[in-house]
């Protein structure tokens, strides 16, 4: 099946490169939201790759999640997105199969409030430590792998709420990935915000951050992945993680910290686990096994 789409893809080239290929990706809230830099950088890379020219356009509007995805399905307004998968997403939309943050975006550090780290003290039981109130986007994978674990989810209506609940008390800490959280904690410290990351805990399900089009655009998913695929080979993905990504994983101390791992039962089957070069791999100080309750699988 690749072979053939690949066929389509060199054949249809010449249609691509007759004038700029116009992607529009979901528009952030904020001006000073860097979460689409890294994702559009390497979007780029891998249409550079293909000598493909493109115009990388937001959409006019400020979309939350499951209103992007629904578009995208729709095909209006939204061309492609970037979002953790789940078997829901792979069966409603069109995936290209390489886990943009190398596996690192499905490991989550906690920000919370400056001076609350006793709360997650480094001899914290698990037990109590699904008791702390934790606050997620209502629309997002990792709000249902929690809940399945029966960590304390508050949902948040939009992604600058959970910041709001967290610096009002309402909720002990906001799981973020390792990828985000340290422009997001400058970014709200600027703002006023009483925040810090949290020392000792990190949280990590199996899970990737893909590309999603439309089911009809395989052209476009086969043209992104083997842009991909060559970024790969020749090292130029890597280097552009650790460009966006290096100082954050320092800073972070990631392999000095208690790693809960979490069953992810929302995970497709055909995610490559297999292949080792897309993935980022930790190795902490100390880990914790949680699996589901029979009756949450």
């Amino acid at each position: 099946m690749f072979k053939v789409v690949v066929a389509l893809m060199l054949w249809s080239a010449p249609l691509f490169a007759a004038e700029p290929l116009v992607l529009r990706y979901p528009q952030l809230a904020e001006v000073s939201d860097q979460r689409s830099e890294y994702p559009l950088a390497l979007l780029r890379l891998a249409l550079d790759k293909m000598a493909i020219k493109a115009e990388l356009q937001p959409t006019s509007q400020t979309l939350s999640k499951s209103r992007a995805i629904a578009l995208l399905q729709q095909e209006r307004e939204v061309d492609i997105v970037w979002t953790m998968t789940s078997k829901e997403k792979e069966a409603s939309l069109l995936p290209v199969r390489i886990p943009l943050m190398k596996g690192l975006g499905a490991y989550r550090a906690l920000l919370i409030r400056q001076g609350n780290q006793e709360l997650f003290s480094e001899e914290l039981p698990v037990k109590r430590f699904k008791q702390r109130i934790l606050a997620q986007g209502h629309d997002w994978v990792d709000t249902q792998i929690l809940r399945q674990h029966r960590f304390s989810v508050q949902a948040a209506s939009d992604y600058p709420t959970l910041f709001q609940m967290l610096d009002k008390g309402r909720v002990d800490a906001v799981p973020r990935a390792v990828t985000e959280i340290i422009p997001e904690l400058s970014r709200y410290q600027q703002q006023g915000a009483a925040l810090e990351v949290e020392q000792h805990w990190l949280l990590h399900y199996p899970g990737a951050v893909y590309f999603f089009v439309a089911p009809s655009q395989a052209t476009l998913a086969a043209l992104i992945e083997q842009g991909l695929e060559k970024a790969i080979a020749d090292g130029s993905f890597d280097l552009l993680f650790v460009q966006h990504f290096a100082e954050d994983i320092q800073q972070l101390k990631l392999n000095e910290r208690h790693l809960l791992e979490l069953e992810n039962p929302l995970l497709p089957a055909a995610t490559p686990l297999e292949r080792k070069e897309l993935w980022y791999k930790l190795e902490p100080k100390r880990y914790t096994e949680l699996n589901l309750d029979p009756i949450q699988k």
